[in-house]
């Protein structure tokens, strides 16, 4: 193993972007490497339910407004400037060797720029697209020079980006980055206390649908409702998410094959799925087709449109925009996914592409490696 080195993971206040990094901090820390993980307070518990030193630093996703952004590249800027506050005088304390901060994390160009770390940007998907990564430039160019450190832009085009985007879904465009770190996408990992809810052996059907909106767009309850009425008129069980916040007895009653959950531990849940149905979030969207499972997208927002159309494309998924969908046409495109084997085929080799790829001890170690 390498030397022990000092890495602090930074990110913004969502689960959507603290998921993704919760694997590689917690093989750092079983490597020996100590680590902190740098996020909001509201978000402490569930860092530190892995096993993980949680820095509570910056607003809560709440005070920052909450899911209903009106510009999410304003929320990102706005929440890292509050977070820079606190992070970077502990920082500069604690004196990290590596930071690692996911890309849309715009606080930790200047925590490395300032504590003299070298730094790596944690991908949450597939890699942004060209066409909005200027304002990212501006976003982080004006954070540097409030910060002091107006080469924190030319540090992000240095540092080297984990990618966590299997072949079949990437993008044909030139990459942002021109240092590019394979590394696999794994489930978060369980914590301690993480159970199914009882009675899900006993469902009827040898199928079962997983129905998601994710953390975000969970508020959609029509869309849910669609899906949830259409998916049930087929024969499979449906397992339903709607959110810590969301309220499962809103749907009425539901068949004895129909289960409403306000949240499933999806590394417990998906390998027990036929199809994921979803908003086509980065997490979900790569947490099933690690479980080999075709997908039906239905994008809401953020950046799930570019991922069903690269869903789409693979051959292992169906997507339905906004305006198609409805119980029926929702109903017809999963049945199709379960009953047609070509979707299961693609998502079983999008599958091993994903466990082709370099996992978290490996990344480490090249993370590890003096700079050339």
């Amino acid at each position: 193993m390498s030397d022990p080195m000092r890495i602090l993971f930074i990110s913004g206040a969502l689960y959507g972007h603290i998921n993704p990094m919760l694997s590689l901090a917690v093989a750092a820390k079983q490597s020996g490497h100590a680590v902190a993980f740098a996020s909001g307070p509201d978000f402490a518990d569930h860092i530190e339910r892995r096993g993980l030193q949680a820095w509570r630093v910056g607003m809560t996703h709440a005070e920052a407004g909450g899911n209903r952004q009106g510009s999410w590249l304003a929320y990102f800027e706005s929440t890292a400037d509050r977070r820079a506050a606190d992070l970077l005088p502990r920082a500069a304390a604690w004196k990290p060797e590596l930071v690692i901060h996911e890309e849309t994390e715009l606080t930790g160009p200047a925590v490395a720029a300032i504590t003299g770390a070298r730094h790596a940007v944690h991908g949450l998907g597939r890699m942004p697209p060209r066409r909005i990564w200027p304002r990212f430039v501006e976003a982080i160019s004006r954070l540097g020079q409030r910060w002091g450190t107006p080469d924190a832009m030319a540090a992000v085009a240095r540092a080297p980006y984990l990618d966590l985007c299997p072949p079949s879904l990437q993008s044909s465009e030139a990459p942002i980055w021109q240092h590019v770190l394979p590394l696999k996408p794994v489930a978060i990992p369980p914590s301690p206390t993480d159970r199914l809810p009882d009675g899900l052996d006993t469902l009827p059907f040898h199928r079962t649908i997983y129905l998601t909106l994710g953390t975000v767009y969970n508020g959609n309850v029509d869309v849910l409702e669609q899906a949830i009425i259409g998916l049930s008129t087929l024969d499979a069980n449906l397992v339903v998410t709607v959110g810590a916040d969301g309220n499962p007895t809103r749907f009425g009653p539901q068949p004895a094959h129909v289960r409403i959950e306000r949240y499933v531990p999806q590394a417990l849940l998906l390998p027990r799925c036929s199809l994921v149905v979803s908003q086509g979030g980065s997490g979900t969207l790569l947490g099933a087709f690690g479980c080999g499972l075709p997908q039906l997208v239905l994008p809401q927002g953020a950046d799930q449109f570019f991922n069903a159309d690269a869903a789409l494309a693979s051959g292992a998924a169906l997507s339905l925009a906004p305006a198609e969908t409805n119980t029926a046409s929702i109903a017809a495109a999963a049945r199709r996914l379960l009953d047609e084997p070509a979707f299961a085929a693609v998502a079983r080799r999008v599958q091993s592409e994903i466990r082709a790829m370099p996992d978290a001890a490996e990344v480490l170690r090249t993370l590890a490696l003096p700079a050339a």
